[in-house]
Formats: structure tokens, C-alpha cells, sequence
């Protein structure tokens, strides 16, 4: 696990903390590689969604924070091995996960599944071989549902397994399938959109930190009551409104 700390990301989290949370910098795990929510730019840099809406949310709840880098089938437990206090990396809220980890108030909405596959290609029938990454509800979706599950590390693995024919589609986030899609025209289509698998995505910490779970609670609630939470995901997520605001 590799902490960034470059010097622009410094300014942006050299935050003043007080009260109760202020003896020590507020770590944020990420994987920071699914864009849009989290990605490393060329100079090692963390971007997307997540990264302006963390420097919002610790700004808002006075915390000084920084960013640590993890594998995503590890978030949990290098949380609760305290090798950082805070998940952040597009990590949806369940039931399971809440056995283990206390979420805040979600910060993004139940964000839709999507099937990929090669251009041409059909939805995968019954007893295809379907890829997803580990340890997802997406995982848990394709067994589910009858298919062959094929399942990888990281997402540009099973696209890799796609592109050479050993699966059939890749199910993952919506929002990040249609970047790739954008970005490798003519070689990729969605077969499927809109499959709504699980809740919302929250920030997650351990249960022995209450004052910091409110902290960012209430940091969240703030962002969503102004606005500003709405024009965030717009701007990130191609002018998509949960309309947060009106919903208060």
C-alpha cells in the first residue's frame, strides 16, 4: 500500500483538524483505478469523483487528511487492521459489508450495472463464461443468475479476457463501462444497462470510530442540503442528477 503524497495533493489536503479527531492525519483507502470515481493521473496524482468530493468532505468536517492505496478485495481488511481509517473507493453499501464496517449516509446513488462485450456481440446466454472482478456484487450477480463466472484482480483483466475471447461480457459499473466504451470506439458495446444490483455507496469506517463516522456524516448531509453534492456527480457522471437537494 503506497500513500500519495505528492505536492499538489499535499496543498489539497493540508487541512487544519480540531476537536476530538485532531492527533493524527485521516487516512482514505482507495484503489484508484476505476475511473471516474478514483485514478492515478500521469503524475501519480489522485483524480475523479471521489477525490474532489473527499477534499469537500474533510474541508466541510475540518479533518486533515491523505490518501492510501489498496487492492480492492483487501479494503476491508486493511480497514480493520487499521492501515487506514476511512473506505473511499466506490464500495456500494450491503448488509454483508455492514456486518463488518459502519457506513455513512450514502454519497452516490445506487449506481446501475452494465454488461460488456466485444462490438457485434450478443447478451450472453445461459451458461456463457461471464467476467467480473472479485469479491463484488457483480461477482455475486452472474452466479446467481446461471452464468459461468470468470472473475479477476482488477477490471482491465477481465477486459483483457474479453478482447481475447474468454469471456463472453464483463458486468461492472455502468459509469465505468461507458468510459470504456468512449474511449476504444468501434471495439466495445453495452449488451445490457441499467441492472441495479445492491445500494448506494457510502464511506465506510471501523465501529470503534463513531466520532468520525458522524463527522463525515454530517459532512455528507451539508454537501447534499447546499447542492453542492448534485453538482459534483454532474459534473462528473455526464450531468446525471439524484437531485439530493429537493430530497432533504
Amino acid at each position: 500500500m503506497k500513500p500519495i503524497r505528492t505536492a499538489a495533493l499535499a496543498i489539497i489536503w493540508g487541512l487544519t483538524l480540531t476537536g476530538p479527531l485532531a492527533a493524527d492525519a485521516i487516512r482514505f483507502g482507495s484503489v484508484a483505478d476505476f475511473e471516474p470515481y478514483n485514478y492515478l493521473d500521469d503524475e501519480g496524482v489522485l483524480q475523479g469523483f471521489e477525490a474532489d468530493l473527499a477534499a469537500l468532505i474533510c474541508t466541510r468536517a475540518t479533518l486533515n487528511c491523505e490518501w492510501s492505496l489498496a487492492p480492492w478485495e483487501d479494503m476491508i481488511t486493511e480497514l480493520l487492521q487499521n492501515e487506514f481509517d476511512v473506505i473511499m473507493t466506490g464500495m456500494q453499501i450491503t448488509p454483508a459489508r455492514d456486518v463488518y464496517v459502519d457506513f455513512t449516509q450514502e454519497y452516490f446513488p445506487a449506481d446501475p450495472s452494465a454488461f460488456l462485450a466485444l462490438t457485434g456481440a450478443l447478451y450472453p446466454s445461459p451458461g456463457s463464461v461471464v467476467g467480473a472482478q472479485n469479491d463484488t456484487l457483480q461477482a455475486e450477480y452472474v452466479t446467481d443468475n446461471g452464468w459461468s463466472l470468470s472473475s479477476y484482480t482488477a477490471p482491465e483483466y477481465a477486459v483483457e479476457a474479453l478482447i481475447s475471447h474468454e469471456i463472453s461480457a464483463f458486468v461492472a459499473d455502468q459509469a465505468y463501462l461507458q468510459s470504456i466504451v468512449a474511449s476504444n470506439p468501434g471495439v466495445f458495446q453495452l449488451v445490457a444497462q441499467d441492472v441495479v444490483i445492491g445500494g448506494g455507496v457510502g464511506l465506510g469506517v471501523r465501529e470503534s470510530s463513531p466520532s468520525l463516522l458522524a463527522a463525515l456524516d454530517g459532512a455528507i448531509a451539508g454537501l447534499k442540503a447546499d447542492g453542492t453534492l448534485d453538482t459534483l456527480i454532474g459534473a462528473w457522471f455526464d450531468g446525471r442528477d439524484p437531485n439530493y437537494r429537493s430530497a432533504q
